[in-house]
């Protein structure tokens, strides 16, 4: 008579072994911002912003000079870094529709340099040798020779139109005519206001000391 043997499920089990539980707590996943992701995004909504003023009617001036498309990049950055010089965009003839437009660029510009740029800047000034202070000379001396080279600016009114730019500031009484010119300023922008925000954490965190006031405790009487 033959046996009949009753196959058993066999089970696995769900428990890591400890081993991988200690790998798993010294090294837990980091949530970092991707560099590539952001440039990605970044670019998109450069372009979605270009082309807006590029077809919309009266985005931008119609007395101001160069090429079309150049202008629109130009105006497309200067909106979204929030540094908005106003010297050529928008004009005074802006429809409905570009004042709407206008409005969701900006909260899209202001969504992105202060979300992910932000987080991004903070990120890696941590690692640049010589610190985010180091950093900042040498960017700040980049955009003194590219406008002191390409809009024949003197020393002077090239490092304050650095400043300007990259604190987002814009108030518009030194702005680039050329053609070369606006593209420099567009790329700067991206560039030290990126850099400029790795200075926000320390400047915020020594501010914030500043405004901190320690408050004794009270020792509480006794019944």
């Amino acid at each position: 008579m033959a046996t009949t043997t009753s196959a058993r499920p066999s089970f696995t089990s769900s428990v890591s072994p400890p081993s991988t539980r200690r790998m798993t707590m010294n090294n837990p996943p980091t949530d970092r911002v991707s560099s590539s992701r952001v440039m990605m995004l970044g670019a998109a909504i450069v372009a979605v912003a270009a082309v807006g003023f590029y077809y919309i009617p009266g985005m931008i001036d119609s007395k101001a000079t160069g090429s079309h498309i150049v202008n629109s990049v130009y105006c497309a950055v200067m909106t979204l870094t929030t540094v908005g010089f106003g010297d050529i965009c928008p004009s005074d003839t802006l429809s409905i529709y570009g004042k709407a437009f206008i409005i969701i660029t900006s909260f899209t510009g202001l969504g992105m340099f202060c979300g992910p740029v932000m987080d991004l800047a903070a990120q890696w000034s941590k690692t640049v040798p010589g610190g985010i202070v180091a950093l900042t000379t040498v960017t700040i001396a980049i955009g003194v020779v590219l406008f002191t080279y390409i809009e024949d600016m003197d020393q002077v009114d090239a490092a304050y139109m650095s400043f300007i730019t990259g604190t987002t500031i814009g108030y518009g009484d030194i702005t680039p005519s050329s053609d070369e010119g606006k593209l420099a300023v567009a790329l700067y922008a991206i560039l030290v206001i990126n850099v400029m925000g790795g200075l926000l954490q320390p400047a915020g965190d020594f501010l914030e000391r500043l405004c901190h006031k320690t408050v004794p405790s009270k020792k509480k009487k006794d019944a």
